[in-house]
């Protein structure tokens, strides 16, 4: 796959029930924003300085969405921090996991069928087309976490995402468990990859666990009231 965005989505999609996994409901929409800034990242257009981004490049990715995001970042009258543009642009792309779900229907790797819930409330599901694409992520994660092999800035990365989306337990088996939290834990503190990289997997990561900490409580809040 192309996106980090396209990756992570395909980590959180249950295959049997066409649903995003419980565990990973709440810090999905935050951590497939995050996903966007670590593209601009990987594609040399944004850069993590002390927890602020800075643009790099301002040129085109190519990608519409991408480039919207970065134009915005240029644009802004002054610097902000990774946490400002992550909360940023989850309030204002909301929708934004409906649009990766939708891109992967347009490319072929999901069907998309609406079912009935209540015989009353329509609701969709995403099936895979074809499960060796999912398959394929899921063995990519599983050779970097448990066959230490070299890792690179993306798979990096990508393993942070499923760490925030509290995903490893879909991907390892109980018995595998204990060491892969190990070497996961390792991957997300940046132990294992250069010291930019590093920083920028925190910042990231941190920013991502915030905003996902504010909206639960937010959303505790409501339901008390």
């Amino acid at each position: 796959m192309q996106y980090l965005a396209q990756d992570l989505m395909l980590l959180a999609l249950n295959s049997q029930t066409g649903k995003i996994h419980f565990a990973a409901s709440s810090a999905l929409r935050y951590s497939l924003m995050g996903t966007v800034l670590l593209d601009l990242v990987l594609q040399g257009k944004l850069t993590i300085d002390n927890n602020y981004l800075m643009v790099a490049n301002a040129s085109t990715t190519g990608d519409e969405f991408l480039d919207q995001c970065l134009n915005e970042v240029v644009a802004a009258p002054r610097t902000r921090s990774v946490k400002f543009w992550i909360n940023h642009w989850s309030r204002k792309y909301s929708r934004f996991p409906k649009v990766v779900l939708q891109n992967l229907v347009e490319l072929g790797v999901l069907v998309q069928q609406e079912h009935t819930v209540l015989w009353l409330f329509p609701v969709q599901r995403y099936f895979l087309c074809d499960e060796s694409i999912q398959r394929a992520i899921v063995n990519q994660v599983r050779a970097a976490v448990l066959e230490n092999i070299r890792l690179d800035s993306r798979t990096a990365m990508l393993i942070s995402l499923m760490k925030t989306c509290h995903l490893a337990n879909t991907v390892f088996t109980p018995e595998e468990f204990p060491q892969a939290r190990a070497r996961i834990q390792a991957i997300s503190n940046g132990e294992l990859v250069g010291k930019a990289v590093s920083e920028i997997i925190a910042s990231a990561q941190a920013a991502m666990i915030a905003a996902t900490s504010v909206s639960a409580a937010s959303t505790s809040n409501y339901s008390s009231n």
